[in-house]
């Protein structure tokens, strides 16, 4: 199941081309997975962006089609149909979800992209009393 703050499930995917594509070997930059080809152009023109963030966008779709992104062929639908149509899937490089609805522009993706990117699982404070 697709969820805040859960785990990508360890779906596999494949490229247009046929190359299966294991969700779990992508960890290691945050991941962001979009439904939308509108959304894709633009977020393709903003791709140093991306990369300085350490990001790496793929649009996510059930049939092949032009795309300036890598696409991610999701035949069943298990995982486009968790994305809303406008929306995106934004996950830290260990995979976790950190953003999955809607969203306007691009400056909103990248602003989630910069947010996730800004979370830090080791950096997570013990619990303890606070005088």
């Amino acid at each position: 199941m697709v969820a805040l703050r859960k785990l990508l499930p360890p779906y596999t995917l494949h490229t247009p081309g046929g190359e299966r594509v294991y969700l779990p070997d992508l960890k290691g930059k945050i991941l962001v997975l979009l439904r939308d080809p509108g959304m894709a152009q633009a977020l393709a023109l903003r791709q140093e962006e991306l990369a300085a963030l350490e990001a790496q966008a793929f649009l996510l779709a059930q049939e092949t089609h032009e795309s300036p992104l890598p696409i991610l062929m999701d035949r069943e639908g298990n995982l486009v149909h968790a994305i809303p149509e406008k929306g995106i899937l934004v996950a830290d490089p260990f995979l976790e979800i950190y953003h999955l609805g809607p969203v306007e522009d691009v400056e909103e993706v990248l602003e989630w992209v910069c947010f996730t990117g800004a979370q830090c699982p080791e950096c997570v404070l013990p619990e303890a009393e606070w005088l």
